[in-house]
């Protein structure tokens, strides 16, 4: 059967459903709920992803539909929101996981499905054992009532004991062997654990006259121990006096271990054995009532593996699945029996420390993992090696609840992965507070083009010898509605991470071209745009064919639009670089450098490269009169540009000593604060019309 994917978003649609192709598993695509609700009306599905905020309804209401309708498919919600209590009542509701729209979703899926649909088929199987048992236990029922099947009585004034033939059996004795039943002989049959509870019960239902209902376990002879249900009633003589005990008993073996297998499910990871996320909750709670009650710290690590998807990406899920495997029991080597360690899912584990009395002793076993970590893993042949990101938080301080020191340990998580992995941290205030606004500018980030939030400034590019306008750079600003302006370095990582940035960059481009193709409309001289692309943007596909439909559909000519890349970026792909530049040179477009000699690009290939112009970073022109190190980089740059037949811009020019010696060194483009600031687009075509002064 399909897995049915409800998302709104078709795109994304489109993705989750490559992506799980990918791994071999077939899906099908709605997008509202009405579409999903009347293709379940007439088709199955193994597994449902459901968005929970689509147009018509939300995931809540079509689950509740869906059970009206009689399907008990499992269902994963994913959500863009980080709503704890929403994931808390979507898995009241039955929900097989809970999903976060983030930038390792997609990564993340596989692994999540995979599991969702892994444990639906142990739970279906379960269910259909437990239909099995119950069936078996009516119709002993049935048979014990009509053929007195494992009944016993027991005449109190004699000590005789009659055993029906099934309950010989059930001991693991051949029915009428021994013939002769004595009491002390059945107490020896009884587990010794369970031996007293079973004589009490026994013997006390024969003194008060109440019937007595038991459990407990026996020394079968052929099935070794087994655990019955023995109930008796006791009847009375004519002397009122109790005269036989009689009752039954029942094998409730297979019961009893498949609510054991169902608490295994529910409590413990398949893959590992250890415990979950819901056992992990319930012991993280009675940690808290300890150290509270004791008044000692307790701390909760949370660790992730650093690049586990390249080893299954690499080796397959199958090492990688044995990887975790041989880290768990590293992991259990570094805590005592007292602690906790519970896997969460994927890549990442949980410790909780108890009893600590200061929090260098945190530290100590953090130290101790990554050491032991650091320790190759032989998986098929293979030599894995491993390291991981570990995050901490501290009870009381870091928070006094279980949800609180989760979430702070998880962002000291992140913390120690932005810190080039590897390394532990404990959570601060400060994490937090960042963090926060993070989130904010990620959320509202999605609508700031919709919103038109973001606009371009211009900063004109002066040809120092004339004094005149000879192009401009087009700079990005974000007008946030809470915030203010915000420069590019305030957000453009974000836009990178969360893959926005294709969709910016491009309006960026479109904008800019638009603009410039208004200028010139109203009658200025026509000047190049030149647009800054990120390594994302110059890295996606058909980047040319984006730009020409730009071109296209502003109607500026290619030649006026100046793209500029990073030395890093250019120098990724080198040979698929080469042949999309071309392409784009091919059209007219001119290319640049932008920040030259901060890189490392490569001077053999470089004269490759179809590039029209070099662009001196601001660093090296800040100083370029004081100190000789940047005067001497600069005058390089320079010259050999001039060599290769490529035009020269140099940045940041504050003053006019930066600029005579960069005219005196043949630099003849220049842009900095001394020319203007960086200016919206009324007040950049006022300074077209009336020109520079400086």
């Amino acid at each position: 059967m399909p897995i049915l994917i409800i998302e709104d978003d078709a795109g994304f649609a489109d993705l989750m459903a490559s992506t799980l192709e990918d791994e071999g598993l077939t899906s099908h695509c709605a997008y509202c709920g009405k579409e999903a609700l009347e293709w379940l009306a007439f088709s199955a599905s193994s597994l449902i992803i459901i968005d929970y905020t689509l147009p018509d309804m939300t995931g809540a209401s079509i689950i509740e539909q869906m059970q009206e309708m009689g399907h008990t498919a499992p269902f994963i919600m994913v959500t863009g929101r980080d709503d704890s209590s929403l994931a808390v009542r979507m898995m009241k509701t039955g929900a097989c996981d809970f999903m976060l729209k983030d930038t390792t979703f997609l990564d993340r899926l596989p692994a999540v499905v995979t599991r969702a649909l892994h444990e639906a088929g142990t739970h279906e199987r379960l269910r259909r054992a437990e239909l099995s048992l119950r069936q078996s236990e009516a119709r002993l029922a049935r048979a014990q009532k009509i053929a007195r099947m494992g009944s016993w009585e027991w005449d109190i004034a004699s000590g005789d004991i009659y055993w029906s033939e099934e309950l010989y059996r059930i001991f693991g004795l051949t029915p009428g062997n021994p013939d002769k039943i004595h009491l002390d002989w059945v107490f020896n049959l009884v587990n010794p654990v369970d031996r007293p509870a079973f004589k009490k019960a026994l013997l006390g239902s024969a003194r008060s006259c109440q019937p007595f209902n038991i459990i407990y376990r026996i020394n079968s002879a052929t099935e070794g121990e087994i655990v019955v249900n023995s109930q008796g009633e006791v009847e009375r003589g004519e002397n009122g006096r109790p005269r036989f005990i009689s009752g039954t008993t029942l094998d409730i073996t297979a019961r009893i271990r498949a609510e054991s297998e169902i608490q295994q499910l529910i409590n413990y990871d398949t893959l590992t054995g250890l415990p979950n996320r819901n056992l992990l909750h319930d012991r993280l709670r009675l940690a808290i009532a300890q150290a509270a009650r004791e008044q000692h710290l307790m701390a909760v690590l949370i660790l992730d593996l650093d690049r586990f998807k390249r080893i299954n990406d690499t080796l397959g899920h199958r090492a990688g699945d044995k990887l975790l495997q041989a880290v768990s029991q590293r992991l259990l080597a570094c805590v005592r029996d007292s602690d906790t360690l519970a896997r969460l899912g994927g890549d990442e584990f949980v410790i909780l420390l108890s009893n600590v009395a200061q929090e260098e002793g945190i530290s100590s076993v953090a130290q101790k993992i990554l050491a032991v970590l650091a320790e190759p893993v032989y998986v098929d042949g293979h030599e894995i090696y491993t390291t991981a990101s570990i995050g901490i938080a501290v009870y009381p301080m870091d928070g006094e609840d279980g949800h609180v020191l989760l979430k702070h340990a998880d962002l000291a998580m992140y913390q120690a992965k932005e810190q080039d992995r590897n390394n532990v941290q404990f959570f601060s205030r400060e994490m937090n507070i960042k963090v926060l606004e993070r989130m904010i500018l990620e959320n509202s980030m999605r609508k700031a083009i919709e919103r038109e939030e973001f606009f371009l400034m211009y900063q004109p590019q002066v040809d120092a010898r004339s004094g005149r306008i000879v192009g401009m750079e087009a700079l990005l600003r974000w007008d946030h509605p809470d915030l203010g302006v915000l420069l590019p370095d305030k957000f453009i990582y974000l836009a990178e991470e969360t893959g926005m940035i294709i969709p910016l960059g491009e309006w960026v481009i479109r904008e800019a071209c638009r603009q410039n193709k208004e200028w010139q409309g109203q009658g200025f001289p026509p000047l190049r745009v030149a647009v800054n692309l990120s390594g994302k943007q110059f890295s996606q596909q058909r980047l040319d064919e984006a730009v020409a439909a730009i071109l296209m559909e502003t109607g500026l000519e290619p030649e006026w639009l100046e793209l500029e890349l990073t030395e890093s970026a250019l120098m990724k792909n080198v040979e698929e670089n080469i042949r999309l530049l071309c392409k784009l040179k091919e059209m007219g477009v001119s290319l640049s450098i932008d920040d030259f000699g901060t890189g490392y690009s490569s001077l053999s290939y470089l004269k490759h490269f179809p590039i029209s112009r070099l662009k001196i970073d601001r660093s090296f022109v800040r100083d370029i009169t004081t100190n000789p190190d940047d005067a001497a980089i600069a005058e390089i740059i320079i010259a050999m540009a001039q060599t290769l037949k490529l035009n020269v811009t140099a940045e940041g020019v504050e003053t006019r000593a930066q600029m005579e010696f960069l005219s005196f060194h043949n630099c003849v483009e220049m842009q900095g604060y001394l020319f203007s600031r960086p200016l919206r687009a009324g007040a950049f075509a006022e300074l077209l019309k009336n020109g520079l002064k400086y």
